[in-house]
């Protein structure tokens, strides 16, 4: 193993084959180039396994900095045979092939419980399926090369097809960026990036909520940053609603009443939704905010209504389930989409991952006679019904609960789709979860 790549040699000495820049466009493509280390050694493949199974003879190597092994099936006097990769623990340092046992082991030596994720054993089964994973992954650009991405906050579904989605990248990334999704086979596919501008300039946004507008192009919320009252992490930014065209043109941009970013904390826009207003002209935007402001309720977190024909904010109060993890942490709201003219799907969760996860569900409610209030009044309560507890559906791949369910959205065929925000490889293994769930009644 080198820095970014490997090299088998034979036993004079001689190269046999150099794997190139190869390993680092496969982290690219499958969302796990660590690009906090781009400049330091990349996915920094640091450990080689070998082992004979059956007739077949695999070479293993071992990502630390992207947190995967690749597999390559090996033949004489040919190249290494890409197959797959797996996905293992933050830092895989050791990794045993058991050919008789038809298994692979790996050890991950990060172990951090507060950021998330624990020093991990995995263990691997060669069987007859198609890969489980990678679940998403791009297609190449114009250039030929993967489209990078990673840290994907959120998801909009396109109300006239079922054959694609949209997502985004948080601020992990500093030029802001929507992707288009073929979900059409898995594992799904990014097939275009759409890169956000104003006047003609990229923007740094962070964006955690992404809807189709009824005539077309986009909102687009960006999450503020810094809490009026902590001085350790004072406001640097507000959140911002932004009407964005289909080419990615920033159009508009709308900021909540200033009563109300007086009360901003750190936890901000986690979702967008909308739908036509019931005389057919105008849009009430939804925007979820994720954990309380100042002088809200313990336990619960505004649901803001935008009028576009207006101009006007009000809110609701959206009541948090009580934590419930050993390992202590938060609640807040991560996504909300529209599923009808008055209901809504929010995604609820807390802040912990593995054997600390304990709240990862989708709840639904209604507007339906329900007003909202303008800032200074006294917020109705909105009423909430268990539509999926997604645990078990993050349980199902085998490995760790990941913390961050970000992205929900609902196709015109009904079936409902799940993404995960792997933080861009930062304090994370890089893993990306991208789950078709199906018809939820």
């Amino acid at each position: 193993g080198g820095s970014r790549g490997f090299t088998i040699f034979n036993t004079t000495g001689d190269v046999r084959f150099t794997s190139g820049h190869s390993m680092e466009h496969l982290m690219a493509r499958i969302g796990h180039y660590p690009e906090a280390r781009s400049e330091n050694k990349g996915n920094e493949p640091e450990g080689i396994e070998y082992g004979d199974y059956g007739k077949n003879n695999y070479l293993f190597v071992g990502s630390e900095r992207s947190s995967v092994i690749t597999v390559y099936r090996l033949r004489h006097n040919h190249r290494p045979e890409f197959l797959q990769v797996l996905p293992t623990g933050n830092g895989p340092e050791g990794l045993k092939a058991i050919p008789h046992r038809n298994l692979l082991v790996s050890a991950s030596e990060n172990d951090d419980r507060i950021a998330g994720f624990r020093s991990v054993i995995t263990i691997y089964e060669l069987g007859r399926e198609n890969p489980a994973y990678p679940t998403i992954l791009s297609a190449d650009d114009q250039n030929g090369l993967p489209i990078p991405w990673g840290a994907l906050s959120t998801l909009a579904a396109d109300p006239t097809t079922s054959d694609h989605v949209y997502a985004a990248q948080d601020s992990f990334y500093k030029e802001s960026r929507l992707f288009k999704v073929d979900v059409t086979g898995f594992p799904a596919v990014i097939t275009q990036p759409i890169i956000l501008r104003e006047n003609g300039h990229t923007v740094n946004l962070d964006i955690e909520g992404l809807a189709i507008r009824p005539p077309g192009g986009f909102w687009v919320a960006s999450e503020g940053g810094g809490s009026v009252d902590d001085p350790e992490r004072p406001v640097t930014s507000l959140n911002e609603l932004y009407q964005v065209a289909e080419d990615g043109t920033l159009l508009e941009r709308i900021h909540l009443p200033d009563t109300t970013n007086a009360k901003q904390r750190r936890f901000g826009f986690e979702g967008v939704a909308t739908v036509e207003q019931p005389s057919g002209t105008g849009e009430f935007v939804y925007v979820a905010i994720q954990r309380e402001w100042v002088d809200d309720p313990a336990g619960n977190v505004r649901i803001a209504r935008y009028d576009t024909n207006t101009g006007e904010w009000a809110f609701f109060y959206y009541p948090l389930d009580p934590r419930e993890s050993p390992n202590g942490g938060w609640v807040g709201l991560s996504e909300i989409v529209a599923v009808g003219p008055e209901t809504f799907w929010v995604i609820e969760r807390d802040n912990q991952a593995g054997r600390d996860a304990r709240i990862k569900k989708i709840y639904a409610f209604s507007v339906l006679g329900v007003d909202p209030v303008a800032e200074g009044g006294t917020f109705p309560v909105l009423t909430k019904t268990l539509v999926r507890d997604l645990i078990p559906d993050l349980q199902a791949p085998q490995g760790a609960i990941t913390e961050k369910v970000e992205g929900l959205t609902v196709l015109p065929n009904g079936n409902a789709l799940i993404v995960t925000d792997n933080d861009g490889v930062d304090d994370s293994n890089g893993e990306t979860q991208f789950i078709n769930l199906g018809r939820l009644n």
